[in-house]
């Protein structure tokens, strides 16, 4: 699966149903994961920008990995 191709997600969700689709998409995302860096996960993906990695579900991404290993590092996961 490519998911990266808009129109191979759109396939794939017809295909399957939303249900399906939505367990397939966090297994692709927890698959990802490059590093794990003070409770966040690092993992990159394609963007309009270009690659980046993201940092966890914080909204950041840097344009590389050590970049995002900084941030998290610097921003520690804080449970609730």
């Amino acid at each position: 699966m490519n998911w990266g191709d808009p129109a191979a997600r759109l396939e794939l969700i017809e295909r399957v149903g939303p249900d399906e689709y939505a367990r397939r998409q966090q297994q692709h995302i927890k698959q990802s994961v490059i590093a794990t860096v003070c409770g966040h996960e690092i993992r990159p993906v394609q963007t309009r920008f270009g690659r980046l990695h993201t940092v966890g579900a914080t909204g950041k991404a840097f344009k590389s990995r050590a970049e995002a290993e900084t941030y998290a590092r610097c921003n520690p996961h804080r449970s609730i």
